[in-house]
């Protein structure tokens, strides 16, 4: 900054504050902001030619790893985004699975058990909203499943909850044996 005041455009902040901005950053974005500077193109072109003017490093950059490790500042703690909505939005499968791994539940299908791989490949567990309004993210509402045993639920993608065989009612309850009573239920 000259002179106390933000740099207008057009004016070249000296290059103590670009050798500071970019010392004491570790992304071009942040470069900018401790500049005053918009995040564009063009002002990140500019901080670009500056950097190259003044012989500058920027091997401490992260690039777009700036945030790895990090918890986001702008990420809903689990007693948000567990509870029943209103607002007519669907909380997205990220939020849940971040919310439902901080309440402890385990990264398992609650159904088979099969962890978060697959024959020695990753595979994303969805959640299931048990009761089929996809409104009610309360942690007694959710559960994870493999895809398998999801696309096996009367919720998934064209049921309703009123459309569960008793045996299905009763095994989702934890009162069948096992996972073959609800199969012959459906045959």
């Amino acid at each position: 900054m000259r002179n106390g005041a933000p740099f207008g455009r057009g004016i070249r902040p000296s290059a103590h504050d670009v050798r500071e901005a970019v010392a004491a950053s570790l992304s071009l974005r942040e470069a900018l902001r401790r500049l005053g500077r918009a995040d564009s193109g063009a002002q990140r072109a500019n901080l670009r030619r500056w950097i190259t003017e003044d012989d500058l490093s920027t091997a401490h950059f992260l690039g777009q790893a700036h945030q790895r490790g990090r918890t986001s500042p702008t990420a809903k703690r689990p007693e948000e985004v567990l509870v029943r909505h209103s607002n007519g939005r669907r909380t997205a499968a990220k939020q849940l699975h971040r919310a439902l791994r901080a309440v402890g539940v385990p990264d398992e299908c609650a159904r088979c058990g099969v962890g978060p791989e697959w024959l020695g490949r990753p595979m994303t567990l969805e959640v299931d909203h048990i009761s089929g309004d996809w409104s009610d993210d309360r942690r007694e509402n959710l559960r994870l499943l493999c895809p398998n045993c999801h696309a096996t639920t009367t919720t998934w993608c064209r049921g309703a909850p009123g459309t569960m065989t008793r045996s299905e009612r009763r095994w989702r309850n934890g009162d069948a044996a096992d996972l073959g009573s609800v199969a012959l239920d459906r045959a």
